[in-house]
């Protein structure tokens, strides 16, 4: 079942990149080569053709690489390669003094305390700081890995991992996103916002055309229709990602 969502996203690429190809692009190169019989509906000119061509299937290829290194990449785990990695986050050895570790329960507990004193401030980036339990002030653990977590680390019951800076799990690409691969996963999402911006000012021309009065059937449905369909949906996902990067990107700014 986890594969359905990805596969639904190859299966999307492929028909609106086809659907781009075969009604846009491949009759407007026919056009400007003189192939077409003079009734189609945009004949651009060589410059703005092959400039459209290159800059859209580069966009098109970022988006396939960004897609592909999503959703094969780690989002980033709790380490434990070495000696030093599995005394800290096994054992939960973190070299903090004992009235350190005592004050910071006692500031935790403390909902008065003053954050914003000078002193307060200097004192808490002196020593390590891991994100505590509000109640008691203890270090996070995951039962589930057994294992310390890092600050802003949630275990992903799907993965059944501990995910470091876990935004959430994305089921879109197989995986979750988190430190490792949120750079990726952004970049996923621009150079898709870009390739349907191509495609929804490039196919603007043919989409008007599909209006036209329907004089055989056949082409209506098996091109015009389709037309019609993938620049709605085109139009759809755009306005979707558009608001979904920005918000990630005014988390990412506020972070």
């Amino acid at each position: 079942m986890s594969y359905i969502y990805p596969a639904f996203v190859v299966i999307l690429i492929t028909t609106v990149y086809t659907t781009f190809l075969a009604f846009n692009l491949i009759p407007q190169v026919k056009a400007v080569n003189g192939d077409s019989d003079g009734q189609y509906f945009y004949t651009p000119s060589e410059p703005e053709l092959y400039g459209v061509l290159v800059s859209f299937h580069v966009m098109f290829g970022m988006l396939i690489t960004c897609f592909i290194l999503a959703s094969t990449s780690s989002p980033g785990y709790i380490p434990r390669e070495t000696s030093a990695d599995r005394k800290r986050w096994v054992d939960g050895d973190f070299e903090i003094k004992d009235e350190d570790d005592n004050r910071v329960k006692e500031i935790i507990q403390d909902t008065k305390a003053d954050l914003n004193n000078s002193r307060v401030i200097a004192w808490l980036k002196s020593i390590v700081i891991l994100e505590r339990k509000k109640q008691y002030g203890y270090y996070r653990h995951c039962s589930a890995c057994n294992l310390y977590k890092p600050d802003r680390t949630h275990h992903c019951r799907i993965c059944d991992r501990c995910i470091l800076r876990m935004d959430h799990h994305c089921p879109w690409i197989r995986n979750c996103v988190g430190h490792r691969n949120y750079k990726t996963f952004l970049l996923l999402l621009f150079y898709a916002i870009a390739c349907l911006g191509f495609i929804l000012g490039g196919m603007a021309r043919r989409l008007v055309y599909a209006f036209r009065p329907i004089m055989d059937t056949t082409v209506f449905l098996l091109e015009d229709l389709l037309v019609l369909i993938v620049y709605l949906l085109c139009l759809f996902l755009f306005i979707a990602l558009c608001m979904f990067f920005t918000f990630h990107m005014n988390v990412s700014a506020e972070t």
